[in-house]
C-alpha cells in the first residue's frame, strides 16, 4: 500500500477517475459478499438460459442494475466455483478432459489431458470460501456503492489498451513488473476464485478471461482485471499527474501541444 498520500477517495470518485481518463467502456464494479439481498433492481442468473457468472457481471458493467450470484441459480460449474454448492457436479473432471459416456453426454472440452490434472482446480485454487451467513455475491458498479460498505475487490471488464495503461500506471509509483498475473481457468475463475485469493496489502492483479468456452459470451477482444479496492484507489491518485493526463509525445497532439508552450506561451 502507498503510505505517502493519505488523500482519501470515494468509490465515486475512484470509479469516475479510470472511467475518464482511460475512456473505459464499461463501468468498473465493486465485488462483495451480502446476507441480505440488495436493494432497487437486481439482475438474477438464469436457470436454464443467462447462466454464465462472468456474462452475468459484465451486464452490471455495461447495462447497470446489481447482478448478484445465488444459491441454486446458474450453471453446476459456477455454484460449485461461487461456494453455494457443498460438491463439485459428478463428472466435472470427465467434461474438463475427454470426456465419458454417461456424463455431460459423452462430452469433454479437452482442456485438460486426463482427469488427474483435472481434479488439481478441486484444491487450486477451488471453490470461494464465502463469509458467514454470505447468501449473495454482488457484482454493482462501483460509483454507486457506499463508501461503508465492504469491498473485496474491483473488477473491470476492458480491451487490451486499457490493460496496457492499466500496467503502465501500476508501475508509475512502484516497481512492480511482475504483477499482473494471467491464471489459467474457467471464466468463473477469473473473476471471483483468483481475485479473491489476491494479497491484501500488496500490490496483486488478476488478468482474465482466458476460458475459450466463457468467451463465446462476451465481446470480442474483452478481458478482465481485478485488483483490491485499496490498490484502484492508490492508482486513481496517480492518475491526474501522470500520461493519462497528459498528450503523448511524437503524437501530432502531443507535439503540437509542446510547440504552443514553448512559443506562443513560453
Amino acid at each position: 500500500m502507498n503510505k505517502n498520500n493519505y488523500e482519501i477517495l470515494s468509490n465515486f470518485e475512484i470509479a469516475q477517475t479510470f472511467k475518464k481518463y482511460m475512456k473505459l467502456k464499461y463501468h468498473p464494479l465493486g465485488v462483495y459478499f451480502s446476507e441480505t439481498k440488495p436493494k432497487n433492481k437486481v439482475r438474477i442468473q438464469g436457470r436454464i438460459i443467462n447462466m454464465c457468472i462472468t456474462k452475468h457481471a459484465f451486464k452490471a458493467a455495461k447495462f447497470g442494475k446489481t447482478s448478484i450470484v445465488q444459491k441454486g441459480f446458474g450453471c453446476v460449474g459456477g455454484q460449485w466455483w461461487s461456494g453455494f454448492s457443498p460438491r463439485a457436479p459428478k463428472g466435472l473432471t470427465f467434461f474438463l478432459s475427454k470426456g465419458r459416456e454417461g456424463i455431460f453426454g459423452g462430452r469433454g472440452e479437452r482442456f485438460k489431458k486426463d482427469t488427474k490434472v483435472a481434479s488439481r482446480l478441486f484444491k487450486d485454487p477451488g471453490p470461494v470460501k464465502l463469509t458467514l451467513n454470505t447468501k449473495y455475491i454482488v457484482f454493482k458498479r462501483l460509483k454507486e456503492i457506499s463508501d461503508e460498505q465492504k469491498i473485496e475487490y474491483v473488477l473491470f471488464f476492458i480491451e487490451p489498451k486499457n490493460m496496457a495503461q492499466f500496467s503502465t500506471i501500476a508501475n508509475y509509483s512502484r516497481h512492480i513488473p511482475n504483477v499482473f498475473r494471467a491464471l489459467a481457468g474457467s471464466g468463473c475463475m477469473s473473476i471471483l476464485s483468483y481475485p479473491l485469493l489476491m494479497e491484501k496489502e500488496e500490490p496483486d492483479a488478476i488478468m482474465g478471461i482466458w476460458d475459450m468456452f466463457t468467451r463465446r459470451f462476451l465481446p470480442k477482444n474483452i478481458l478482465s482485471l481485478s485488483i483490491r479496492r485499496w490498490f484502484a484507489e492508490d492508482l486513481a491518485k496517480d492518475i491526474p499527474e501522470s500520461f493519462l493526463a497528459y498528450p503523448e509525445p511524437y503524437t501530432f497532439r502531443g507535439e503540437l501541444k509542446r510547440l504552443l508552450k514553448k512559443y506562443l506561451f513560453p
